[in-house]
């Protein structure tokens, strides 16, 4: 498949490496930043253009993998109209794309994705699709970039699932970062933590669900600890509220489970 794409960031790198790799034609690379541009066009062997009314326009897809706010005003220039386009966003339905062809859908990888790690890490794709027609193409595509899961969701499945995204690693990784500041307040080194972050994160293969390995005082209800890491927590009251918080949404899935298994 003959391919344009719009960007020049991690995902796009990513991408257009492993499109590569599996011998599909990367035409052309676009993108306002011309070094970037330059540089990733040469490692794929293809052109680049900062000008979008430069767009190659013989490529039979067109791959939007830029900041989401950038999507929809560029694939609203006269030269994509009737294209096959496809971005690459979690939070950008497909249908962003319905106003300017009838070929379009996403292809947005469940990671992620820095493109200057030496190993890349498994990612799942979820397609969503404007209409069957692109489907086994968007496939295809998938194969050539992943080992690992496929799915094909819609518009409305996908923003739920990148929320979900959202509470599994953007606000894990936050509180991964508040007790390394803890840590350093204190003295004490951080690195000790990464064998119980590590742990953790392994059990939830082997596991119905997350719940299941729930660990902690909370879970133990045991009130007399809690209350003395409250107390530790007074002069801190963003920890302490995050601390209460998830002290009683443990609780209370607690006794969910519990009133569910009667």
């Amino acid at each position: 498949m003959d391919i344009v794409i719009l960007g020049a960031g991690n995902v796009a790198t990513i991408f257009g490496k492993l499109l590569f790799q599996k011998k599909h034609k990367i035409l052309q690379i676009v993108s306002k930043t011309p070094a970037h541009a330059a540089t990733l066009a040469m490692q794929l062997q293809a052109t680049f253009t900062t000008n979008i009314k430069d767009v190659d326009t013989r490529a039979d897809l067109y791959l939007f993998a830029l900041p989401d706010n950038l999507i929809q005003e560029t694939a609203a220039h006269p030269v994509f109209k009737n294209k096959f386009l496809v971005h690459t966003s979690g939070s950008i339905p497909a249908a962003v794309f319905k106003n300017f062809t009838e070929s379009f859908g996403v292809l947005w990888p469940i990671q992620s994705l820095n493109a200057h790690v030496e190993k890349l890490p498994e990612f799942p794709l979820a397609i969503t699709i404007g209409n069957q027609s692109v489907l086994s193409d968007l496939m295809k595509l998938c194969n050539d970039l992943t080992d690992a899961q496929i799915v094909v969701l819609n518009d409305e499945e996908k923003r739920q699932l990148h929320l979900a995204a959202v509470f599994a690693s953007n606000f894990s990784n936050y509180l991964y970062q508040m007790a390394f500041a803890y840590c350093r307040e204190q003295n004490i080194p951080f690195s000790l933590l990464i064998p119980l972050i590590h742990e953790t994160a392994v059990r939830i293969h082997d596991s119905i669900e997350p719940f299941a390995m729930q660990t902690g005082p909370a879970i133990r209800n045991d009130s007399v600890t809690i209350q003395k890491q409250q107390a530790l927590l007074v002069q801190k009251p963003q920890y302490a509220k995050l601390y209460d918080l998830f002290t009683e949404c443990i609780r209370d899935e607690l006794l969910k489970n519990k009133s569910l298994n009667g």
